[in-house]
């Protein structure tokens, strides 16, 4: 029975010896780059102008994605797909400016060719033209208030239908 007992022995006391030492191991604080946890429990201290894609379906624009180039604008991108002589409007961006203080924001929007359509921006309820139906372009400067979020609509007006496909792009520049 003795042969049989003592690697049992030897085993709990090896036990004995190795949890509290994992314990105290496990005891030991963590440190870690605090940039992981910056948004705990719903607070951010981040601060600056944020540019989401409110996105959703419509029956003029598909594909559109936003990204950050590596000059710091943020590009908008759509396709704006044949359509009938008609007004559109369609939420496409949502601004957030997390900062304390009033910032200005550029919008630059364009297509490779005329449209023959007037394109532009609906913003804190303010038109803004984008791109005239000659195809001439204008660029457009919104004050975003500090602490502030704004839905950004994207107008097309055609008078004439419009039978082909195109690529749209706004370049949003944070000033």
């Amino acid at each position: 029975m003795g042969k049989f007992m003592e690697p049992i022995a030897l085993g709990l006391l090896a036990l004995l010896f190795i949890i509290p030492s994992i314990a105290v191991i496990n005891l030991e604080p963590i440190t870690k780059n605090l940039k992981q946890f910056t948004d705990v429990l719903g607070v951010t201290t981040s601060s600056e102008i944020i540019v989401n894609l409110i996105g959703g379906t419509h029956e003029i624009l598909s594909g559109e994605k936003v990204y950050k180039n590596d000059d710091g604008e943020y590009i908008y991108e759509a396709k704006l797909t044949k359509r009938e002589s008609d007004f559109y409007s369609k939420p496409i961006l949502r601004l957030e400016n997390r900062t304390d203080e009033d910032r200005e924001v550029a919008f630059l929007g364009t297509t490779l060719s005329p449209t023959r359509s007037d394109i532009g921006l609906v913003i804190n309820d303010q038109a803004y033209k984008l791109q005239r139906p000659s195809g001439e372009s204008e660029s457009v400067t919104v004050l975003l208030r500090a602490q502030s979020k704004y839905d950004v609509y994207l107008t097309v007006e055609s008078v004439v239908g419009i039978q082909f496909s195109e690529d749209f792009e706004i370049k949003i520049t944070v000033e």
